[in-house]
């Protein structure tokens, strides 16, 4: 395993560089891929949520030589450098994602930090890899795909390991957000991330007007995938019905910044990281 001292991220200069990629390269996800930096850095979301964790089920699962690991969806920077702190020098790193945005931000990291990654642009919903890799690793992303797509995600993912291969995946259970707590959603979320931000002496990347309103719409496209999964058990169903084995669930501890912690209080938002072969 590497030392926390490598692979750190300018996290600023993330933001700048995701917000510069996101206006010349995304299509709908350009909210999502412009706004994911500024998000970790008010602590609003974030790629290092259960790294401990993480560290140690990779690290145990890719010990040895000539092992490999596909981060099935980047978002950006942040589950490559998590990725890279856990494994050994050996382990061939190959990050996925539909959007060239964060493919591009993980090739840049890459470069700064010496590290030999492959990048494969696709969707998941039509990924064809077959007995390739030791450990898929996800991290949130059922809530990204169709509800009638994520079965058939997870077994191509399944498809695409090796016979002892292992599915390493980071999910949340929440809520959903309506009712009372819609209108306190929709008025405190974009105002609490800017004041957070603007108290960090955050650049933000456009007109304050303007920055709200992309928050605005963020927002509700993330409150439409909020709650997604209610339980534990609605997650362990879709990974076993894709030809899984459950082997372990871990609770995760999450510590974002008080204001957003307090709302995901009120969604009963938890977090788990499972391990599981096919069966």
């Amino acid at each position: 395993m590497r030392g926390d001292s490598q692979f750190t991220e300018d996290l600023p200069r993330l933001a700048a560089e995701a917000a510069d990629l996101a206006r010349r390269l995304c299509g709908p996800c350009q909210n999502f891929h412009l706004l994911w930096p500024y998000l970790r850095l008010a602590r609003a979301s974030g790629a290092s949520v259960g790294e401990p964790l993480i560290h140690a089920a990779l690290n145990h699962l890719l010990s040895g030589s000539g092992r490999k690991i596909l981060i099935a969806g980047a978002a950006d920077t942040g589950l490559l450098a998590v990725v890279a702190r856990a494994v050994s020098s050996g382990t061939g790193i190959v990050v996925l994602d539909r959007c060239e945005t964060p493919i591009e931000l993980c090739r840049r990291f890459a470069t700064r930090w010496s590290l030999p990654i492959e990048t494969l642009q696709a969707d998941l919903t039509q990924l064809s890899v077959v007995s390739t890799f030791d450990v898929v690793f996800a991290h949130a992303l059922l809530q990204f795909i169709p509800a009638d797509r994520r079965v058939d995600a997870l077994s191509r993912l399944r498809r695409s390991l090796r016979p002892d291969g292992r599915l390493v995946i980071l999910f949340r259970t929440s809520a959903r957000i309506e009712g009372n707590l819609l209108p306190q959603y929709r008025e405190a979320y974009p105002k609490q991330l800017i004041e957070k931000l603007e108290h960090m002496n955050i650049a933000l990347p456009e007109p304050r007007e303007e920055f709200r309103r992309r928050v605005e719409v963020y927002s509700e496209e993330r409150r439409a995938r909020e709650g997604a999964h209610t339980s534990r058990a609605d997650v362990e169903r879709l990974i076993e019905a894709a030809g899984f084995a459950i082997e372990s669930v871990t609770v995760i501890e999450a510590s974002p910044s008080a204001p957003f912690k307090q709302f995901a209080a009120k969604l009963s938002k938890q977090r788990f990281l499972a391990v599981a072969k096919s069966r």
